[in-house]
């Protein structure tokens, strides 16, 4: 059975637009649009309330996985609306948790690092969502010295792309874990476990056909290679090595 790519859904935008040959059923319009790429390359991803509304039960099942509960406190520095997964459907999880949305905006700047850590530091955030790539380092790199005991984890995205690991500030040991997303298919694929392996979310049609990670049903090739292991050692059953 043949795969889907990106650059197929581009290319079916471009010549039906806006939405491709697929679109939405009138008694289910999208309620929600993001975008990934720009220009030529401009990817349309649309949600319909059904749709958004099993995005954010995957992602409240995700969070929970990793501890989050209600009555936390989850600080994330993500991008806003036309990003996805982003700020907007993060807020979305976290009210459908029960946890506190602290949303500390992009850091584009040590300025902006500045109000960034006394909202997180007010509130005493227990879990902080960030993405690895040049602002977050930023943003670590701006932290003031201080203890902070309240700091217990931080769950990194990733995009569907290996990236490079930004330390934390100095002092903190708490746990770290990464949601992984594949935008073109769910924002909810998998989440890591103590041991590094992906686990799956149960529902999510997931697949590795000659190394490449192949999601959801329209069959969409992520790109991003992984291997299977049966048993992983946390206990959870089968899992994924990137």
């Amino acid at each position: 059975m043949s795969v889907v790519r990106r650059a197929d859904l581009v290319a079916d935008q471009l010549a039906r637009p806006p939405w491709g040959r697929h679109g939405f059923a009138p008694d289910d319009p999208p309620v929600r649009v993001g975008a990934t790429g720009s220009g030529d390359d401009l990817l349309l991803l649309g949600w319909t309330a059904t749709q958004l509304a099993a995005e954010v039960d995957a992602g409240a099942r995700l969070l929970r996985s990793f501890g989050i509960a209600p009555g936390m406190r989850v600080a994330n520095t993500l991008p806003g609306a036309l990003v996805t997964p982003g700020a907007l459907l993060v807020g979305d999880v976290i009210e459908a948790i029960g946890a506190l949305d602290v949303p500390l905006g992009t850091i584009e700047s040590e300025a902006a690092a500045k109000p960034a850590w006394e909202l997180f530091d007010r509130v005493q955030a227990t879990v902080l969502i960030a993405e690895p790539g040049a602002a977050t380092t930023a943003l670590f790199a701006a932290a003031p010295p201080a203890e902070r005991p309240w700091w217990k984890g931080i769950v990194w995205l990733s995009r569907g792309r290996p990236a490079a690991p930004v330390p934390p500030p100095p002092g903190f040991g708490g746990w770290q874990r990464t949601w992984l997303a594949v935008a073109e298919a769910t924002s909810f694929v998998a989440g890591s476990c103590a041991k590094g392996c992906f686990h799956v979310l149960d529902g999510v049609a997931t697949d590795v056909e000659a190394g490449e990670i192949v999601v959801g049903a329209r069959r969409y090739a992520s790109g991003l290679r992984a291997r299977v292991v049966e048993h992983c050692e946390c206990g959870s059953g089968a899992g994924l090595v990137l």
